[in-house]
């Protein structure tokens, strides 16, 4: 089997700069996509749709990886693109990991698997975000030709809304391709009864637990390519040293 390539999906408020210090860690081939709506990737950030994501990603992976196995790597609210990914690269992909990751069952939205007492006041609050922010962007390269958001917590905002108000599919996913979820000990943002729902959301057939907030990427990039770099090396059949820990 291929070694494979690490395809790292940032969440929200974020752009692919946050898996830098992880990259640099890393002992396999990695690539770190922008979503669209950020950098240079031209989008209406508040509308950007999980097809549109998916397939962005896919166009990336095609280019910067064009063969070989992948591990797709999302963190946050990038759960909820990686099971198109998935769908689209079949059989490319050996393996699926949730950073924190947010998901939903087939169908479902994450909103309405989490707090479904709040869906419909929180799909309100995406359609307002979508009037409000037409035509802007997170960080353009071109501000020319767009609004730009430089706060990372009003992008962060825009991101999860937008994302957890649509349906997540699950559909192309083979049931036996392997999934695990690193989970972040102390994360104030996803109590640990959160965290169990989203371990089933996504069907994860290993978790893995990283003593840090909710952006392993950041706090301990060291520790989290270690997990990564154990977790593609099992993918690809090999005797991976480090160990997950």
């Amino acid at each position: 089997m291929d070694v494979p390539t690490i395809v790292l999906v940032h969440g929200a408020g974020h752009t692919a700069t946050a898996w830098d210090q992880t990259r640099a860690e890393l002992r396999h081939p990695s690539i770190a996509v922008d979503l669209p709506g950020r950098r240079g990737r031209p989008a209406d950030i508040a509308a950007v749709t999980i097809d549109a994501a998916a397939d962005s990603i896919c166009s990336d992976v095609e280019v910067l990886a064009p063969d070989g196995d992948v591990v797709v790597v999302a963190h946050s609210a990038g759960g909820v693109v990686v099971p198109a990914v998935a769908a689209r690269l079949a059989p490319r992909v050996q393996h699926l990991v949730f950073v924190a990751g947010l998901c939903a069952p087939e169908g479902a939205t994450v909103v309405d698997s989490l707090n479904p007492d709040r869906s419909a006041a929180v799909v309100a609050q995406a359609h307002e975000l979508r009037r409000r922010y037409r035509g802007h962007m997170f960080l353009p390269d071109r501000v020319d030709d767009w609004l730009a958001i430089d706060d990372p917590k009003v992008a962060n905002s825009i991101d999860g809304v937008n994302l957890i108000t649509q349906p997540v599919s699950w559909r192309g996913v083979p049931a036996t391709l392997p999934r695990t979820f690193v989970r972040a000990r102390r994360d104030r943002i996803q109590p640990r009864a959160m965290q169990d729902r989203l371990i089933a959301n996504c069907a994860a057939s290993q978790v893995v637990d990283i003593d840090t907030g909710h952006t392993p990427a950041l706090a301990a990039p060291r520790q989290l390519a270690g997990i990564l770099d154990e977790i593609a090396g099992t993918a690809a059949g090999q005797d991976s040293s480090g160990g997950i820990s």
